[in-house]
């Protein structure tokens, strides 16, 4: 954990004279664009069940029961065995974090961390599915705004994508726990995580298309933290807890109370959006029902009724309550070694 918190370190300092990055698409499909049927049918990768709606981000899949944390960018270009030849670029300007050679060892295949800085915020893009990664690029190395890291492939590591569904999976996200490997194996003792911090369980993914839209529609006037921010709110829970890994992390979307001194502070309202992002977390002096306690506060019904495919929130009868991969996600956002 030492060795993660020292790299990011010199990651975040190394970045900080560096322009606010815009997001790029990262490979040369600009189908998107194109706002049409025949255009995303273009751009997104489907699954198996041949509905291009299916590579978007969110509850797209399963008839709206499964979660896609990312999008599925589907080649343009094919060698003469039928591979994807596509490559793959930097989608902003950032740090090479991690790199996974071993298709085998992840349903990502090979695949690709990097992080970036914007606005004051620690952010990751994933590239997945390679089939090759470029040799500079490597843990460490600084990489400019569309510079070649890969190129597009087929790897994973659970049965095979076919040639007609090439694509780059991607995702843009947030980080965790930097303990996430300690929480991994106390919850599961004698497993193996191969990928430590960088295990893809570790990010809560944003969705990509909307931010390349926003980024369009908004210009220059286009903020980062006011996407995460402006989030739509599913649920909020108490957790009596004063001091935590993704609070010290994400101080931007933690709202400043100045009617509470530190000594009332006895935890956090944590507000989630529908894919389990926590983007506002407001000082609370509620009195906690016990000490540590985690109290499911309010659900947006409608919301609920729109998006099922995280299972973070169940219903029992009349009554709402944080399922069991719902407490599982805030107890490793609160997670301490």
């Amino acid at each position: 954990m030492q060795k993660y918190v020292l790299f990011l370190y010199l990651v975040w300092i190394s970045l900080e004279s560096v322009a606010e990055p815009v997001f790029r698409i990262p490979t040369i499909n600009e189908a998107l664009w194109d706002d049409s049927t025949q255009g995303y049918q273009t751009f997104f990768a489907p699954t198996n069940s041949g509905k291009w709606e299916s590579g978007r981000f969110g509850c797209v899949r399963s008839e709206g029961w499964k979660f896609h944390e990312g999008i599925d960018i589907l080649y343009t270009q094919q060698d003469q065995k039928g591979e994807p030849k596509d490559l793959i670029f930097a989608a902003a300007e950032g740090i090479v974090c991690y790199v996974n050679h071993k298709s085998g060892l992840s349903n990502y295949g090979k695949y690709i961390i990097l992080g970036h800085k914007i606005e004051g915020l620690e952010i990751y893009t994933i590239y997945a599915h390679l089939s090759r990664i470029e040799d500079q690029v490597t843990p460490g190395r600084r990489v400019e705004a569309g510079a070649r890291i890969a190129t597009m492939g087929r790897t994973t590591n659970s049965g095979s994508i076919a040639r007609a569904r090439a694509h780059l999976h991607f995702e843009i996200t947030l980080v965790i726990n930097e303990n996430f490997d300690q929480w991994f194996q106390k919850r599961n003792p004698g497993s193996t995580n191969d990928h430590g911090v960088w295990n893809g369980r570790n990010f809560l993914g944003l969705n990509p298309e909307s931010i390349y839209k926003e980024q369009v529609r908004l210009q220059k006037n286009f903020s980062l933290r006011g996407f995460i921010r402006n989030q739509e709110a599913l649920y909020t829970v108490f957790v009596n807890k004063v001091d935590f890994p993704w609070m010290r992390r994400y101080v931007p979307l933690v709202q400043k109370d100045s009617d509470l001194s530190a000594e009332q502070i006895t935890g956090y309202e944590i507000t989630f959006n529908p894919f389990g992002v926590p983007y506002r977390l407001k000082p609370s002096k509620r009195e906690p029902m016990k000490s540590n306690s985690i109290e499911l506060l309010h659900v947006e019904e409608i919301v609920y009724s729109k998006y099922r495919c995280r299972g973070l929130i169940k219903k029992q009868g009349k009554e709402f309550k944080l399922s069991k991969s719902g407490l599982d996600l805030i107890k490793l956002l609160t997670f301490v070694e």
